[in-house]
C-alpha cells in the first residue's frame, strides 16, 4: 500500500497488475480512483468542486465511490464526512470505518478486497446503528464515473407466471426524467443511458433480476454486481437498481432492501466490481449475450 493525494486529500492506494485503486485516508468512507492499467486513467468521476449546503455544513460529493441511505432526504443524507475515518488492515485489502454521524447516530464502513489474480474488487458496505432509537433505511451503494460513457441496465423478460398475463418490469422515474430524453435508449433486453454534455438530469429506477450492472468507457468495461432478494421491500417503489447522469457524471446505484435497524444492529450490502479490456471481454459475461449483441 502506498499513499496518494486527491485534490489535497490524503490516500491509501490498492492495487494489482489490472489496476489501482485509491481511497481517502481521513474522511469517508470514499473510494476515488479505479485507474485501469491499459487505460492509465481515472473511470471514476473527480468533481472536488461538487457541493451541497446542508444545515451540517458543506457536503462535498468529490466524485468516485460512496455509502449512502435511502430515503434520500438532506436533512438526514447529506452529512459530511470529511474527518474521523479509521483505517484497518485486512487480507486483500482494508477496512474503513467512518465517524458516527450526528442525529441519525449511524456508522458507514466499507471493507475493500482486491483480487491477486482477477481484475476483480469485492465491496463490503456496512451501516451500524450507533443510537437509542430504531431506524428504517436501506444501504445505497454509489458509483460516479466519468462523463461520455454508457451505462447498460439488463432488463426482465420473459413471463413471470404460468398463463403469461401478469406484469413482468416495473420503472421508477424522477420528476425531472424525460422518457424522450435521447440519452436514453430502450432495448428488448437491455436498456443504455450515454452520458453527454447534457446538463438536464435523467434518472431512472427499478428491480434488477439479474444483478448486475455495467458500465462502457472507450476501450473499459466496468460490471458492478449484487445479490437480489426480490421477496423483499426496497426503496424508491421498488428499486434495487438506478442510473442518474447530469452532463458532468453518470452514476451506477445498487441498494438493498429496506432494513429496520435496533440498536446497535447492523446491515451489510455487498458489491462486486470487475474491469475488462474490451479486446478480451469473456463471451458469456453479459447473460451470455457479446457486447455487440447488448449495445444493438
Amino acid at each position: 500500500m502506498n499513499r496518494g493525494e486527491y485534490f489535497g486529500r490524503e490516500t491509501i492506494i490498492l492495487a494489482n497488475e489490472f489496476f489501482q485503486l485509491e481511497c481517502l485516508a481521513r474522511g469517508g468512507p470514499r473510494i476515488v480512483r479505479l485507474i485501469p492499467a491499459w487505460l492509465g486513467e481515472n473511470l471514476f468521476a473527480e468533481l472536488p468542486g461538487f457541493i451541497v449546503p446542508t444545515i451540517h455544513g458543506d457536503f462535498h460529493f468529490l466524485g468516485g465511490h460512496r455509502l449512502w441511505i435511502s430515503p434520500e432526504s438532506l436533512d438526514q443524507t447529506y452529512i459530511p464526512d470529511d474527518r474521523g475515518l479509521t483505517l484497518t488492515r485486512i487480507p486483500n485489502g482494508l477496512k474503513l470505518i467512518g465517524e458516527i454521524q450526528p442525529d441519525i447516530q449511524i456508522r458507514k464502513s466499507m471493507s475493500i478486497q482486491i483480487s491477486s489474480r482477477q481484475p476483480h474488487v469485492m465491496v463490503k458496505h456496512k451501516i451500524e446503528n450507533c443510537g437509542r432509537a430504531v431506524i428504517q433505511m436501506a444501504p445505497w451503494a454509489i458509483t460516479m464515473f466519468r462523463s461520455q460513457g454508457t451505462a447498460i441496465l439488463p432488463q426482465q423478460i420473459g413471463t413471470v407466471d404460468k398463463d403469461g398475463v401478469q406484469p413482468n418490469r416495473n420503472f421508477s422515474l424522477w420528476a425531472y426524467t424525460r422518457w424522450d430524453d435521447e440519452r436514453l435508449k430502450l432495448g428488448e433486453e437491455f436498456i443504455r443511458v450515454k452520458s453527454t454534455s447534457a446538463k438536464q438530469p435523467f434518472k431512472l429506477g427499478y428491480f434488477n433480476s439479474h444483478g448486475w450492472l455495467a458500465y462502457l468507457f472507450e476501450d473499459v468495461l466496468f460490471v458492478k454486481r449484487f445479490s437480489m432478494r426480490r421477496d423483499e421491500p426496497h426503496p424508491d417503489q421498488g428499486c434495487n437498481a438506478e442510473v442518474y447522469t447530469n452532463g458532468d457524471m453518470l452514476e451506477l446505484e445498487s441498494l438493498g432492501p429496506v432494513a429496520e435497524l435496533k440498536p446497535r444492529e447492523d446491515v451489510v450490502h455487498t458489491e462486486t466490481w470487475e474491469l475488462y479490456d474490451l479486446n478480451n471481454i469473456p463471451a458469456d459475461l453479459l447473460d451470455g449475450k457479446s457486447l455487440k449483441q447488448v449495445l444493438g
